[in-house]
């Protein structure tokens, strides 16, 4: 009898320890998947976020894609199986156009909730030392002289020795990528449409899909590759170690004075996608939370409670973004130069 009690109760004991085990680790094949897309501004801190997140949430496997933010927005108005359920673009104005769109597809609710803010970032330029004490001998973002710049195409026209060949300033390309379409906004400030998008597409050397591939692809190429280069401020500061690393001194950050501030939000997708809705807002949570600011505080973002960004760019006048119907204008007469 005793020994009977004694297996009975062995038994329960394992069965509880089992139940704990998988818990506090479940099964690969249990856990439930979470896509969710970001634009490259985010690529190199989702690596942080991931064990972050599924530390706290071992039931959920995390995953995610990085999209351009025009792609991202693009992709998520047909109704697909493998859709995220968490978008995060660089600019929250692109949500709120495709909840409208969704909701002309006959999609009552495109999100599970309004978009939450999480952060922001500034349209910065960087430069190589020598290249940004010519073009701005007093150390100062200067549109109208990298305007000519542009237009004067070669460095000897400016002023600059001949070794340093072509002016090449680099940018993302503005169909595809948000930074790209502020830089289209602050070059067209005050400027005829047709004529400053004309001018811009012909000054743009090699327009990269995304910021991130645009800031590895200026760091590792130097200045043969590009002279400045108009990006996140977030992304510049990112990459500033590596910069470094790179190029003695590494670049330099100059802020134009004003810029364009644009905020990140996430949104829960309503419909088809990969994950629960339950779990997309779990991982806006997380976002918002202490241990989700902090990563986006340490990836140089300026955060809702005013954390992150750089002391230089917390001295100019910061604009939203253009309205859409004002940057779509841009985005035709940018096509049209093509």
């Amino acid at each position: 009898m005793e020994s009977s009690l004694s297996r009975r109760r062995f038994l329960s004991l394992a069965i509880a320890g089992g139940a704990l085990a998988l818990a506090v680790a479940p099964l690969p094949w249990l856990r439930r998947p979470l896509l969710v897309a970001v634009g490259s501004e985010l690529e190199g801190l989702m690596g942080e976020v991931e064990p972050l997140f599924e530390r706290q949430h071992p039931s959920i496997d995390f995953r995610w894609q990085v999209q351009g933010a025009q792609d991202m927005v693009n992709r998520s108005l047909e109704a697909a199986k493998d859709r995220p359920r968490v978008l995060i673009p660089a600019n929250r104005d692109l949500l709120v156009e495709l909840a409208e769109n969704l909701r002309q597809q006959g999609e009552s609710r495109p999100f599970l909730q309004p978009p939450s803010p999480i952060a922001s970032t500034l349209l910065v330029a960087v430069a190589w030392p020598e290249r940004a004490r010519k073009l701005f001998p007093n150390g100062r973002f200067d549109l109208a002289g990298l305007r000519r710049a542009a237009e004067a195409g070669r460095w000897p026209a400016i002023g600059g020795p001949e070794a340093w060949g072509s002016f090449d300033l680099r940018s993302t390309d503005p169909m595809r990528s948000n930074s790209g379409q502020l830089t289209l906004a602050l070059w067209c400030r005050d400027q005829p449409a047709a004529v400053c998008a004309a001018a811009l597409r012909r000054a743009v050397y090699r327009p990269a899909r995304s910021t991130d591939i645009l800031l590895r692809e200026f760091i590792s190429a130097g200045p043969n590759d590009g002279d400045v280069a108009m990006v996140y401020e977030s992304s510049a500061l990112a990459r500033q170690g590596e910069a470094q690393r790179h190029r003695s001194g590494g670049y330099v950050l100059l802020a134009p004075d004003p810029t364009f501030e644009t905020v990140l939000a996430a949104a829960v997708l309503g419909g088809e996608g990969v994950g629960s809705e339950a779990d997309g807002q779990r991982f806006v949570t997380f976002l918002l939370g202490e241990k989700g600011q902090a990563v986006l505080a340490r990836g140089g973002f300026r955060l809702p409670d005013g954390r992150g960004g750089s002391s230089l760019g917390n001295g100019v006048k910061r604009l939203p973004p253009p309205p859409r119907k004002e940057l779509e204008e841009l985005l035709r007469r940018w096509q049209q130069a093509g």
